[in-house]
């Protein structure tokens, strides 16, 4: 899984370097194409975030698929094509809806892959799911959300951020301050309730000692999600989190365990807060932001 993962993204960044079903057809640059299925949503335009479903096949041969890899949609930014087999140029041609294949020759790459052979195609299929948008996504988060407090029968209270707080057990102690290092033990979950992370489970850390991770609470060290929630409680207090994707992993994930766009729940005890940072950061990979910025 993670070998095909790692081909996945190194593949698009070779390749990525309608419409109307119907016979082969030509990009502007050569590429030729099909178009399987036509779509009726808007026309795709640079400047674009799209969310797609990406297939990627030698000849035949099926080499990834991102919805195996990933388990949702892969967000692709369209911008300009640089280079004559680039495929941005074909990606701008389609429509929210549609499906299509391009093929490229394999020597034509511009770096040599490990497989294949001269004569050999690179048939990349890309399934347009829609394009993606802020407003609409935190909408879809807050009605997940919603839905999820109500089944669950939490009573959340959500801070100024939008992080919705569940306290099962009230602290007597301080609230943490921006620079304060806290302790937390905690486990995260899916909102369908598999859990992908804990520091309460061995099973999850394999030969990790079990102890509160530290980290100081608003230095942006964890998701915005974390700093907004265990920045709310108090020294001792026991509580759910409800994180909304936007301040959590957005569209880009935590593959393969959090999908894009996932909201995400956190059991979360606040063990210890100690004041002014005087801990050094030991957050898990697993909480830390996003790597095309902090969150």
């Amino acid at each position: 899984m993670k070998k095909n993962n790692q081909f996945l993204v190194a593949a698009l960044g070779l390749i990525l370097a309608s419409c109307g079903t119907g016979g082969v057809k030509k990009t502007p640059g050569g590429v030729e194409y099909i178009v399987h299925k036509s779509g009726s949503g808007a026309q795709l335009k640079l400047g674009d975030t799209v969310l797609m479903n990406i297939t990627q096949r030698l000849n035949d041969s099926l080499l990834a698929e991102s919805r195996k890899v990933v388990g949702a949609p892969v967000p692709v930014l369209i911008a300009a094509s640089k280079e004559k087999y680039d495929l941005m140029e074909g990606l701008a041609l389609l429509k929210e809806g549609d499906s299509a294949t391009f093929f490229i020759p394999i020597d034509s790459l511009p770096q040599h892959l490990p497989f294949g052979k001269k004569g050999d195609k690179l048939k990349v299929t890309f399934a347009v799911v829609g394009k993606y948008s802020s407003a609409t996504q935190k909408a879809a988060d807050e009605k997940e959300i919603k839905n999820y407090l109500e089944t669950n029968k939490l009573k959340a209270t959500p801070t100024p951020e939008g992080v919705y707080v569940a306290v099962s057990q009230e602290g007597t102690g301080e609230q943490p301050k921006a620079g304060d290092t806290v302790y937390v033990h905690y486990t995260g979950k899916l909102l369908n309730g598999k859990v992908f992370d804990s520091s309460l489970d061995s099973t999850l850390r394999p030969g990790m000692k079990l102890e509160p991770i530290k980290f100081p609470i608003g230095r942006g060290f964890v998701i915005k999600g974390w700093d907004a929630g265990i920045g709310s409680l108090k020294k001792g207090s026991k509580a759910t989190l409800v994180i909304p994707s936007t301040l959590a992993y957005g569209l880009q994930g935590s593959p393969p365990a959090i999908p894009s766009n996932s909201v995400l729940v956190f059991e979360v005890q606040l063990i210890d807060v100690k004041a002014g940072g005087t801990e050094a950061p030991a957050a898990p990979a697993g909480l830390m932001p996003p790597a095309q910025g902090k969150k």
